[in-house]
């Protein structure tokens, strides 16, 4: 009996759930961990790091980085789509189609604006949100004086 229940222990606790996703942190405060060196952590911490700290450090340091990028892309993507929206909105003032085309790209600008802000504090985020918002009003604006028009010609 005793060697079944020194089989099934290591079977019942080597079945612990591991979670893939790892989280990186993000935000202002962490973009200078980018920058750092392994000897600036060293003064810090006050010790030398062993080699698996050190590498440690060397990938998480190449993870923010990269995290940072892809921040800024969607910012970027956001700020695009904002100026597209409003571009579309004048075009749309003369060809009537075209103001279709601009409410997509404003809500486009809002939602991947607001993704991106949301990760970190990136002004071309909030101003590709910002935009869209403003496109948005602009459309709203314009569809309510085309119903006054419209009912004082009938």
């Amino acid at each position: 009996m005793l060697s079944l229940f020194s089989i099934v222990t290591p079977v019942s606790s080597a079945t612990t759930s591991s979670s893939s996703t790892e989280i990186i942190p993000g935000g202002p405060k962490y973009k200078n961990i980018a920058t750092l060196k392994i000897k600036d952590i060293q003064k810090i911490v006050g010790r030398k790091l062993t080699l698996k700290e050190k590498i440690g450090f060397t990938i998480l340091k190449h993870k923010v980085k990269r995290q940072s990028k892809n921040n800024q892309k969607k910012g970027q993507t956001a700020l695009i789509f904002g100026i597209v929206g409003l571009g579309l909105f004048l075009i749309g003032l003369f060809v009537p189609f075209v103001i279709l085309g601009s409410l997509v790209a404003a809500i486009v600008a809002i939602v991947i604006g607001s993704s991106g802000a949301k990760e970190d504090s990136n002004s071309k985020a909030r101003a590709g949100k910002l935009l869209g918002w403003i496109t948005l009003a602009l459309i709203g604006l314009l569809f309510i004086v085309a119903a006054i028009v419209l009912a004082s010609w009938v």
